[in-house]
């Protein structure tokens, strides 16, 4: 059980009440250590940096008068995190691999900059469905020349690093 992260991050939730309270600090915070655990492109990262006060007139004029805004958005930090603790209770940390070390991103190095594989890497370690890493991936290489392209996929294919 990943009782460590755990720990951090019922610490986080801990900070929900402390006094003063500086939503953006605490934002910070939250998305450092979601972005170790689960990666910079994790959903959970997106969630708790959405996280914003609504200041504007409906939402002021709709009230209930019962929570205020920063109060709304402690809620919803506090939602992410606890799912978040169930989460890895539940199933644990999430695997990660070492992206540098896959036959495939290493028949590739000849033909990409340092940039275009550290993206891949970043790509390939978040928590994104298949379909959209395999289209961002895409997106990096789209600008490779058609005899480098093949020539790095026949590499991957051959297994050869």
């Amino acid at each position: 059980m990943p009782a460590k992260e755990i720990q951090l991050l019922e610490e986080l939730i801990d900070r929900l009440d402390q006094k003063p309270f500086d939503l953006q600090s605490w934002k910070t915070n939250a998305m450092i250590l979601l972005g170790r655990i689960f990666g910079e492109d994790s959903r959970k990262v997106e969630l708790i940096r959405a996280i914003q006060p609504d200041f504007s007139s409906w939402s002021l004029r709709d009230a209930t008068g019962r929570m205020s805004q920063m109060d709304v958005c402690k809620k919803m930090g506090r939602e992410i995190l606890e799912a978040t603790i169930y989460e890895l209770e539940s199933f644990g940390l999430p695997k990660k691999d070492e992206p540098a070390e896959s036959g495939g991103l290493m028949g590739l190095e000849d033909f990409i900059t340092g940039r275009q594989s550290r993206e891949i890497i970043q790509i390939i370690s978040s928590d994104q469905p298949d379909d959209e890493k395999e289209r961002k991936i895409g997106e990096v290489l789209k600008d490779l020349d058609q005899v480098d392209l093949l020539a790095a996929l026949a590499r991957v294919l051959v297994g050869r690093k």
